[in-house]
């Protein structure tokens, strides 16, 4: 895994790509018969937000739809600069583990597996980071979710 300081000081984490794009109608419908249906409801995500690290080689990616099953996968697409996106690609999840998950424990890598760059809990989101300083108590709500307060009530979104 690569590790750089992102722009501001020593031992910074790198910012995320973030750049934006829409899933295309033609796409929605090849997201909701790339796999089998669980259970539960089934989302597809249509507004993209680049998910990999900043300055990354190669395509811009985002998760468009959870799959449940065995081996751990999700469903992703990928676009270049100024262009949408053609296809989906069902892609097996990063198995890498570390970070610190504010629930306590390890927090899991939600890029795909071989993915460029920096894996997401090591990522700096200054988009999240701008609205917590533009919203100061959601800053309080992310840090409390999960977590039980003193009569054992659990906070949640």
């Amino acid at each position: 895994m690569r590790t750089r300081p992102e722009k501001g000081g020593p031992g910074a984490r790198p910012p995320l790509c973030g750049v934006v794009q829409t899933l295309p109608p033609t796409l929605v419908l090849d997201a909701l018969t790339a796999a089998p249906f669980g259970d539960g409801e089934i989302d597809v995500m249509t507004d993209l937000r680049c998910e990999l690290e900043a300055d990354h080689r190669g395509h811009h990616a985002d998760a468009v739809r959870l799959l449940d099953g065995s081996p751990p996968e999700t469903l992703w697409t990928q676009w270049t600069d100024w262009r949408v996106p053609v296809k989906v690609l069902v892609l097996r999840d990063c198995a890498r583990v570390g970070g610190e998950d504010p629930r306590g424990g390890d927090d899991a890598c939600t890029l795909f597996a071989d993915h460029p760059g920096t894996c997401s809990f090591d990522l700096f989101d200054p988009e999240h980071e701008r609205f917590l300083a533009a919203h100061p108590a959601y800053r309080y709500l992310f840090a409390r979710e999960g977590k039980p307060d003193e009569a054992g009530a659990r906070c949640c979104l």
